[in-house]
């Protein structure tokens, strides 16, 4: 964060740079300066820690569902442990996945109304997915886009000012059956029964808090690219607007394609773009180059990898040997991936797959281990846990250690989902080497929707997220307000990354995002919610939030420009 006189400082030494000087006379700006800069980052930091604290995400509303049939499932917001505000409504607990009567399965919930009066009327519901399989969706809740922030290395857990249910009615739902607080057995082979299960907890979820009729919105991520489409189909099957009228998909950093062609085949392009994250040594890199190229996967994206498809991708992919009886074996070239991530972990022993900007020391995770924040006893108690239980982030929810027997959903389920309702986001974040861009981008080319294959146009699009208050060139102004909205976790503002959408599907990359979109740049995960909610109509559009405190801010003039991440790109040259 820097101020105007730090921006100028630096328009200054790049003009003495142009301008033929010595590195040495940049040095010597610097050292001249670096005093001034030391002091204006450190001024800024007080300003935030000095700035009033104050609920900016509006007044507390009285409850709307609390009645006898929810009664035993209602939060009391003001006494929330270590929470130190009132969280307003909400109602926790576990509900039957039938309607019988002798039903022991139960999926877990919490489920806030929106925080925001101008959107009480708006009879819709997100329901939002974490991954794994088995993660607990209560990870978004504490850690990415719930209303309480608690995310690593936070000493406090802090209202969030980008929580998604200042813009709609949100639950965070575990499922399947086994993930987090659910009850009952594994019993689970594929996303059909996942999906089923889904199916009669949402009937009886939505008969208990009066939603019939609404609108649903599914949002997830990770694995969420399976369960998304499935459950969302699902509930399109259904045919019955009065418990699943699906409205919308939202999908981030997901795993709709499969791993044949979401992992090795993108592996060694992403380490070649991020040489200056991932720093390998040159012989590591020569080899791991060697190696894309005898596995012909240089030659695989060239021919595949562009602007309209040549054609659906063959399988198995080249670097597989077929044996007459139709089997297949792997040459060794999906190791390619883990071979760069031994690569990363020797330069950054602290190297996170989820985020590469990440760095060591590792920071505290409110949610790990037997004394995270939902293995408090007291938590447990306010959330209608009983009996008390130990609660895991993930856990495995297929029995007998098989995987998902489902086929990947890009093949079928989720193109059915972006036909029927026309409103689908794909998102992704170029910080996240698990399940990276060009893996995302290579399953959509292969995907069949509305007619044709894949993205006739390569997306260049800006992706623009609204300015909300918050101004570097202003902040250290003597009439700047330092208590502008969502001062305690800022967010960045402007032209983000990258948008484009064809016949129903929106595809969004943003750029210092990992793998959890919410949780690295909550400010642009706001406004893709805003369009999968319909609230705005682009997401180049340039306008404010709709969120009522922040709709009003008057958004920079000028003109944006495309996109900030290129597409297609596979090397550190474009």
């Amino acid at each position: 964060m820097k101020s105007q006189f730090i921006m100028s400082g630096l328009i200054g030494l790049a003009s003495l740079v142009s301008a033929g000087r010595s590195s040495q006379s940049g040095d010597a700006f610097l050292r001249r300066h670096m005093p001034e800069f030391q002091a204006a980052h450190h001024m800024r930091r007080r300003a935030v820690a000095a700035a009033e604290p104050k609920n900016q995400t509006g007044e507390v509303l009285p409850p709307r569902f609390r009645d006898n049939g929810t009664e035993k499932f209602f939060v009391d917001g003001k006494k929330l442990p270590l929470i130190n505000w009132d969280v307003g409504e909400s109602y926790a607990g576990n509900l039957p996945i039938t309607d019988k009567k002798n039903e022991t399965s139960e999926l877990f919930f919490w489920f806030f109304p929106t925080a925001t009066k101008e959107f009480v009327e708006k009879k819709e519901i997100v329901i939002w997915l974490n991954g794994g399989p088995g993660c607990s969706s209560l990870l978004g809740f504490l850690e990415e886009n719930g209303p309480i922030s608690w995310g690593e290395g936070m000493e406090k857990p802090k209202r969030n000012p980008f929580s998604f249910h200042l813009l709609s009615n949100v639950v965070w739902l575990e499922q399947p059956v086994g993930v987090g607080f659910t009850k009952g057995n594994e019993t689970i082979y594929n996303e059909d029964d996942i999906a089923k299960q889904f199916i009669g907890f949402w009937k009886n979820f939505s008969k208990t808090f009066g939603l019939e009729g609404w609108k649903v919105y599914i949002a997830g991520e990770s694995y969420a690219g399976m369960y998304g489409p499935y459950l969302a189909k699902h509930m399109l099957d259904q045919k019955d607007k009065k418990y699943y009228d699906l409205s919308g998909l939202l999908v981030y950093d997901g795993i709709s394609w499969g791993d044949e062609l979401q992992s090795s085949p993108v592996a060694f392009p992403y380490l070649d773009q991020h040489y200056n994250l991932m720093p390998v040594d040159q012989p590591a890199f020569a080899k791991l180059r060697d190696l894309d190229k005898s596995c012909g996967f240089a030659d695989f994206r060239r021919e595949y990898f562009v602007y309209p498809p040549k054609g659906p991708i063959p399988s198995p992919l080249p670097h597989a040997k077929v044996h007459p009886n139709g089997s297949y074996v792997d040459r060794g070239c999906a190791e390619i991936f883990d071979l760069i991530y031994i690569e990363a972990l020797k330069k950054n022993p602290c190297f996170n797959i989820y985020n590469i900007v990440d760095r060591c020391p590792e920071r505290n995770d409110p949610l790990s281990g037997k004394d995270s924040w939902f293995n408090r006893r007291d938590v447990q108690s306010a959330i209608h846990v009983k009996p008390h239980v130990k609660w895991a982030q993930c856990k495995q929810v297929f029995p007998d250690g098989v995987e998902d027997q489902s086929e990947p959903a890009g093949v079928h389920a989720l193109p059915q989902v972006i036909e029927q309702t026309k409103n689908v986001i794909i998102a992704e974040g170029t910080s996240d080497y698990l399940l990276s861009l060009n893996g995302i981008l290579l399953g959509i080319q292969n995907m069949t929707w509305g007619g044709k294959l894949g993205f006739q146009q390569a997306p260049s699009d800006p992706f623009y997220v609204p300015a909300y208050g918050y101004d570097p060139e202003k902040m250290y102004d003597d009439d700047y307000d330092s208590n502008f909205y969502g001062h305690e976790l800022p967010a960045g503002f402007g032209v983000m990354g990258t948008s484009h959408h064809e016949r129903g599907l929106w595809f969004v990359v943003s750029q210092l995002a990992g793998h959890e979109g919410p949780e690295y740049t909550p400010s642009a995960s706001f406004r893709i919610l805003e369009k999968l909610l319909g609230r705005i109509d682009s997401l180049s559009q340039v306008s404010a939030f709709t969120l009522p405190q922040i709709s009003n801010i008057t958004q920079p003039k000028g003109e944006l420009g495309n996109g900030t991440v290129k597409i297609p790109c596979w090397t550190r040259d474009c």
